[in-house]
């Protein structure tokens, strides 16, 4: 059998010389590594209890997953998916991989359907199913209200006892459950964390004390160097250096002020100074602090009741430095010597940016960046996500009937009002083409349901309209463009499950 020449690509014009073919292809395959790197992914994570499929890159494998996700999630996946790098949601059930890539988002809601109704519906959802990558269940609370879940527009929030609306009490800046879980706070339940002996509930009367830490790299990551709690007075009632447990590979000197030299003769270490906190803390303390999550990550420390001032003076969420805000509202420089941050400080800044908005409640201005200070900062998880995109300068349109559309008159968004599916179809089709983020409800099959019966023939025809138009709608859209669609309930109270489906359009799979 013959062989073939160095450079030779058989069947090719017979013996011409392949190198130059062989270049094209690497260059186009290398070029497909660049686009690549450039197309957002989505897949399932792993959870507990319960088993489902995870795709990823078209690849099924089977892992325990969670049989239903808090409607809470499905916002986190909404507010990555448009605000990308500048959100601080991270969905829990999901991964969005390049989120910042994604170039439109449409959510469509079927309002009346159901995770029951799907299932025994199955044939009617041909084209939902065929182009869905990520699927999973919805849990409702009670009477939920589903638009205000997912924008936080404050129809679903409850308003503390005795909080006025222009002056809010220290005990509606709380960070919130999902918050904690969001940003990785430390949790009761997690391994190698202590838990502070803490009521059940807080006042507006509670104590605050501020805390902050420094801390070093080791082997394992950043440990606690040094920690220090200031009292609502402005007194240091105390301060403590600590040895960390790991050996130290970097004391980052620049922020954190410790050096070899500063730790050499320090013996205390973070399990003393857990015991101590938990003593010294009253059971109702309200815990204050600049990104606090990182201060308790530090302490490997549980409290309930923490408020975070990073993200409280932007309309929007965004975090704003310590330095920048206690420049602009305080008219104090901090962390500006080359000896690192002191924690007292720093601890002291937070607690009176907390008392002066306390004090001046809604008066107090927002936070505005000036020219040439640093990067935009992240968005909070418990910001309007209308607010965010319009800050993030992303368009909007809402499609839906006037009874929804009423929510969101305050914010920046296209409201587009519709009387019936049509024409919402309609309206959405032309906002998909203009819009970075659309909204869109159909609501004929809860019209439907209201009070009346209807036969099985009626359903399926519903069904299967509404299956249609999501494909149509799914066409329009162009390539690394994400679909969420939810199917809600009609009567959350009755603890019906939703549903939700995740689409990334055929460019980006």
């Amino acid at each position: 059998m013959g062989s073939y020449s160095e450079g030779i690509v058989p069947g090719v014009h017979g013996h011409e010389n392949g190198t130059g073919l062989n270049s094209k292809l690497k260059s186009h395959h290398q070029g497909d590594q660049v686009r690549r790197k450039d197309i957002p992914r989505i897949f399932l994570n792993c959870f507990k209890n319960h088993t489902q499929h995870v795709v990823q890159k078209g690849q099924c494998r089977c892992k325990k997953t969670y049989s239903r996700v808090p409607l809470e999630e499905i916002r986190n996946l909404l507010h990555l998916s448009l605000l990308g790098k500048q959100s601080q949601c991270k969905p829990r059930w999901c991964t969005l991989r390049r989120a910042q890539e994604i170039s439109k988002v449409l959510v469509v809601v079927m309002h009346g359907v159901s995770s029951s109704c799907y299932r025994s519906h199955k044939d009617c959802f041909v084209k939902l199913t065929e182009i869905s990558k990520v699927q999973t269940k919805v849990g409702f609370t009670s009477k939920q209200d589903l638009v205000a879940a997912l924008f936080k527009t404050g129809s679903s929030e409850t308003k503390k006892d005795g909080a006025n609306d222009n002056y809010p009490g220290r005990s509606s800046f709380l960070v919130s459950k999902t918050k904690m879980v969001s940003l990785n706070y430390p949790l009761r339940d997690d391994d190698n964390i202590v838990s502070t002996n803490h009521t059940d509930e807080v006042s507006d009367n509670s104590p605050l004390f501020a805390l902050d830490c420094e801390m070093c790299q080791t082997q394992e990551g950043l440990e606690l160097a040094k920690v220090c709690l200031v009292e609502e007075d402005g007194q240091l009632i105390y301060s403590r250096l600590v040895k960390p447990e790991n050996e130290i590979i970097n004391y980052l000197t620049e922020y954190s002020g410790m050096t070899a030299e500063t730790l050499q003769e320090v013996n205390t270490r973070l399990r003393d100074v857990q015991e101590e906190i938990i003593q010294l803390l009253p059971p109702d303390a309200i815990l204050v602090g600049q990104s606090i999550e990182n201060d308790l990550r530090a302490l490997k420390m549980f409290h309930p009741f923490c408020v975070d001032t990073s993200d409280m003076f932007t309309r929007s969420g965004h975090r704003v430095g310590l330095a920048n805000l206690t420049q602009f509202y305080l008219s104090r420089e901090i962390q500006s010597g080359d000896q690192g941050h002191d924690p007292a400080e720093d601890a002291r800044a937070a607690l009176d940016l907390f008392k002066l908005r306390l004090a001046e409640g809604t008066k107090l201005p927002n936070y505005k960046r000036r020219k040439g200070s640093q990067q935009p900062e992240r968005i909070s998880v418990d910001s309007s996500l209308l607010a965010g995109c319009e800050d993030q300068r992303k368009t909007c349109a809402i499609v839906d009937v006037r009874k929804v559309i009423r929510q969101f008159e305050a914010n920046a968004a296209d409201i587009l009002e519709c009387i019936n599916d049509s024409e919402s179809f309609k309206k959405a089709t032309s906002a998909i083409k203009r819009r970075d983020f659309t909204w869109l409800q159909f609501h004929s099959l809860h019209n439907l349901l209201q009070g009346n019966w209807i036969s099985e023939e009626t359903l399926q025809m519903t069904l299967r309209k509404l299956d249609e138009r999501l494909h149509q709608l799914y066409q329009c859209l162009p390539g690394k463009s994400l679909l969420i669609t939810l199917m809600a309930p009609s009567d959350t109270s009755s603890k019906q499950l939703g549903r939700c489906f995740v689409t990334l359009t055929k460019e980006s799979l």
